[in-house]
């Protein structure tokens, strides 16, 4: 008020005279470091007063730059849950890792989510949670539609749900969907533009990446690289066709072409068949490196599955890179090269050698890195 009265005080036309102007004198603010105030902006206060004037006010915290709060990223499978708190630059500050309630129920795996959540946030300002479901979800609503490791999931409202236990917002999305997120933001696939990252565990599933962004399609199970027939004669698919990509390349299909190649019945087994029951992945793998023929056919199937279904995806897509992860990857050794001859074969218009195929690079941490980028909102679900 008091430089407005001044400024109507003066007259309004002054003769033309040259000005001396003084030499610049520092800026009455200073901007000091966000982390001495304990925030993540810059903070502009006073630090000279001059003789025979008011002190100019505080002008408090500024929108120069956005709040830089940690998130809680959730990872959820079937037999347990792993959690973190990550920075916004994905730094993993803290972990935690619970067994998933799946006998007890969907409220008693809601309560385990909302303690776990609540343990990992503590006093630092956690604003968003970022979950990562198995299954068939609607991420816009955050319902869980089915999920064959939590079969207690029917049309769930878990992302409603959890943010009104935690008063929180919750963001979620289907769990390969951020396995792929996580490995383009800070693993193998960083300044990719699209990728395909196929991910071979108990099943084998698949999350897209199209100009930056997960690619949920319009019913948001876009990616189910697993149920690719490759052979419509070829052993059965729990999903009930024949001959999918995870009838060959995930733990299960590996174990069974296994016991296949040995012909062992589970049901009916001999005394000499007990050692090949008990053979996982991992130790058909280690009898594929020690030379063992049969170990070294199951492994050379499931590669060339891998690479019938990708050399399609590739022709569709125009994709350049291809990530494999989940624990049956730990093979990639034995899987690339069927992987790269079914390419070098069957890709039309398309240089083999352009196509970047690698081993994922964050291993269990890719579905948690996943999950805090889409808590931070740089990666939105698709409309529905």
């Amino acid at each position: 008020m008091q430089v407005a009265r001044l400024l109507l005080q003066q007259p309004r036309h002054r003769p033309c005279r040259p000005r001396v102007f003084p030499r610049p004198q520092p800026l009455p603010y200073r901007v000091e470091p966000a982390r001495r105030h304990g925030r993540h902006s810059a903070r502009i206060r006073p630090v000279l007063q001059r003789p025979g004037r008011a002190r100019l006010p505080d002008l408090g915290w500024t929108t120069m730059t956005p709040r830089r709060t940690p998130v809680v990223a959730i990872d959820i499978g079937g037999t347990s849950i792993k959690g973190a708190r990550v920075s916004a630059d994905g730094e993993i500050l803290a972990r935690a890792r619970v067994a998933t309630p799946v006998a007890e129920g969907a409220e008693a795996i809601l309560e385990t989510l909302a303690r776990l959540c609540r343990s990992l946030a503590g006093r630092h300002s956690v604003q968003t949670i970022g979950l990562g479901v198995p299954g068939a979800i609607a991420p816009r609503r955050g319902v869980v539609h089915a999920s064959p490791n939590v079969p207690c999931w029917h049309d769930e409202p878990l992302g409603p749900r959890l943010a009104r236990r935690l008063g929180l917002r919750v963001r979620l999305d289907n769990d390969a969907n951020l396995h792929a997120l996580g490995e383009h933001w800070r693993g193998a696939g960083r300044g990719a533009r699209n990728l395909l990252l196929a991910t071979l565990g108990t099943g084998v599933g698949g999350g897209l990446i199209l100009d930056g962004r997960v690619w949920h399609g319009d019913t948001g199970r876009a990616g189910e690289l697993g149920h690719t027939v490759v052979d419509p004669h070829g052993p059965p698919c729990a999903c009930g066709a024949r001959g999918c990509v995870e009838a060959y390349a995930s733990a299960t299909g590996i174990v069974g072409a296994w016991r296949r190649a040995w012909s062992v019945d589970p049901a009916r087994p001999r005394p000499r068949d007990r050692r090949i029951l008990a053979d996982t992945p991992e130790t058909i793998a280690g009898r594929a490196r020690r030379g063992d023929a049969r170990a070294r056919a199951v492994y050379e199937a499931a590669g060339r599955a891998l690479g019938i279904a990708v050399a399609d995806w590739i022709q569709i897509l125009d994709i350049r890179t291809v990530l494999l992860g989940g624990g049956v990857a730990g093979a990639f050794d034995l899987l690339e090269p069927a992987v790269r001859r079914e390419l070098q074969h069957r890709l039309f218009g398309v240089e083999p050698g352009t196509i970047r195929l690698e081993r994922a690079a964050l291993g269990n941490d890719a579905g948690i890195l996943g999950a805090a980028r889409l808590a931070l909102g740089r990666a939105a679900p698709a409309p529905r």
